[in-house]
């Protein structure tokens, strides 16, 4: 389950930065837990579905060190059913998403899957250091 549903992801918490370095773009840095991430926005166009529903904006990168520690991806709120059902195909999810909500759908020892319902849908694909 945990192995099918990182190879949707595109790109791989742990990962370097030189692999994608020519197809991103600098955005401002975020402090989290003290450390800071330095932001990018994915925008070579060759990867702009997760599950079959589209982005509403290009993936967004966090880097530590060079190291990927954050996807960041974005949806219409319009596909939050669609996701939902997407999602249960590798996830088991009893509860109904709510707009508003902000809750982790999943922790695996590879990955934390975190996803926030307001305005639009944010799926959060991360590993918090010292996670094992």
């Amino acid at each position: 389950m945990c192995n099918s549903l990182l190879k949707e992801f595109r790109f791989s918490i742990g990962e370097q930065y030189e692999l994608n370095e020519f197809n991103l773009k600098a955005l401002e840095s975020t402090f989290s837990n003290g450390l800071e991430n330095e932001n990018y926005e994915y925008i070579k166009g060759d990867f702009r579905t997760l599950f079959g529903v589209s982005f509403c904006s290009n993936p967004i990168l966090q880097y530590n060190g060079d190291i990927l520690s954050r996807i960041v991806y974005s949806f219409d709120i319009k596909d939050l059913g669609k996701l939902q059902e997407k999602l249960s195909d590798y996830l088991l999810i009893t509860d109904k998403f709510d707009l508003g909500q902000t809750f982790t759908v999943f922790s695996f020892p590879e990955f934390s899957l975190m996803l926030d319902i307001e305005k639009d849908i944010k799926l959060r694909v991360f590993k918090i250091l010292g996670q094992t």
